[in-house]
């Protein structure tokens, strides 16, 4: 049977999406192939991590995380890299740091591995772009948790639970606070909220609940008990809470960019994240209307099952099998 390790960054409090995303598609790859789910400790701790790795003697080493660096340690014939964006490189590192991560994060792992997947387009042709075409990249994109389904729920027309996730500064937050100025509403920002939106919020007379360090379950639940998911975010490698959103049946509205158009389909109100006067018509819209709200669930729904964890570990499969066989 063939033998696949994923592996996975050192679990970081608050942070989930690669980890659950790889966890999830581990579970249904199980079922065809053995795999081994392979948590690396701290970075003091790499070559303890490969040698432990290297005596797995698997077929596939498939890094997933923001640990690109392994495939440059591991038997580069079997190693698969995930590259789930470049937005760190791209915004917030500057001089020696910048340099460094550039190269042993990103261009010789890229160029060593036997074969290099994305999550999106975008992320893809961020890469081609901002490093060069250094390798064939293959899209594979991500999947919803299992755990999220279609959970009915009333919408609360007269004050709905708008859930916003992540407070980081591509995430627009401070737009979307002020769209929500005077709608009668209560905001749950999931992230750590700094000094700037705090006072922010507290001047807009929002209704808001903040809320950090969630476990993956506690994040699933957070969907099921909201009205409407908020995701008008500036920047993303691919945006997962925009199909977590559709999978639980919940109205979403998102940005009109790349690659968030391209993932949520039409099952999202789209909107210019820089307008604050779209992003609030928008929430408006889902608000007053039923029959849209009904429209986006519906299509919402649709969209999600080409992100479900069984179709998502199958094109995974078809790697791993193309990759021994070649």
């Amino acid at each position: 049977m063939l033998r696949v390790v994923l592996i996975l960054r050192n679990h970081q409090e608050g942070f989930y999406s690669i980890e659950e995303l790889f966890r999830t598609i581990a579970g249904e790859l199980g079922k065809q192939v053995e795999v081994i789910v392979y948590e690396t400790g701290s970075r003091w701790g790499t070559f303890r991590d490969v040698w432990r790795l290297w005596n797995l003697n698997a077929d596939i080493y498939h890094v997933t995380g923001d640990i690109h660096y392994f495939a440059l340690l591991l038997p580069h014939r079997k190693t698969i890299l995930t590259v789930h964006d470049i937005n760190h490189y791209l915004h917030d590192l500057r001089g020696l740091k910048r340099w460094v991560y550039k190269w042993l994060w990103l261009i010789w792992p890229i160029r060593v591995a036997h074969a290099v997947t994305s999550i999106s387009r975008e992320t893809r042709a961020n890469i081609i772009r901002y490093l060069g075409p250094l390798n064939h990249i293959e899209i594979i994109e991500c999947c919803h948790s299992a755990l999220l389904k279609h959970v009915e729920r009333s919408f609360n027309i007269v004050c709905p639970v708008i859930l916003h996730l992540g407070t980081a500064v591509h995430k627009n937050v401070p737009r979307l606070i002020e769209a929500l100025r005077g709608i009668k509403c209560q905001l749950v920002l999931i992230g750590q909220l700094n000094i700037a939106l705090r006072e922010q919020l507290i001047e807009s007379g929002i209704d808001y609940v903040s809320r950090v360090n969630l476990t993956h379950e506690e994040i699933c639940q957070q969907y099921h008990d909201c009205d409407i998911v908020s995701f008008v975010s500036l920047a993303e490698g691919f945006g997962m809470p925009m199909i977590e959103a559709q999978a639980s049946g919940r109205p979403l509205i998102t940005s009109n960019l790349s690659p968030m158009s391209e993932v949520a389909g039409d099952g999202a109100c789209l909107v210019d994240p820089m307008e604050v006067s779209e992003i609030r018509e928008g929430i408006l819209k889902i608000i007053s209307d039923s029959g849209y709200r009904s429209l986006l669930v519906e299509r919402g729904l649709l969209n999600a099952a080409r992100f479900s964890p069984g179709t998502i570990s199958g094109q995974y499969l078809d790697l791993y099998r193309s990759f021994v066989c070649s």
